[in-house]
């Protein structure tokens, strides 16, 4: 069974900038728990972080809340004019 056969317990991300309205996050992949029952993770990444940080979201949270703001966007952006 590969990483792709099961959900991850955390999307991991790399921040960059600073302040709130000046942050970047970038989705760099997942972090898996040990399947053996062991206490860890195994992180597995897509490209990485130029500062060394990752941070590590929930799954179901972070799916949630992007699942939310994409409804939002929706329903919020404007109409054009014809």
């Amino acid at each position: 069974m590969s990483d792709k056969d099961y959900k991850p317990d955390f999307n991991v991300y790399t921040v960059t900038g600073v302040g709130r309205n000046n942050t970047f996050w970038t989705k760099v992949r997942a972090a898996f728990a040990h399947r053996d029952g062991k206490k860890g993770f195994n992180i597995v990444l897509s490209t990485l972080p130029l500062d060394g940080k990752l941070v590590l979201i929930d799954y179901e949270e972070d799916e949630q809340r992007r699942q939310e703001a994409k409804e939002q966007t929706k329903t919020t952006k404007k109409p054009t004019a014809a």
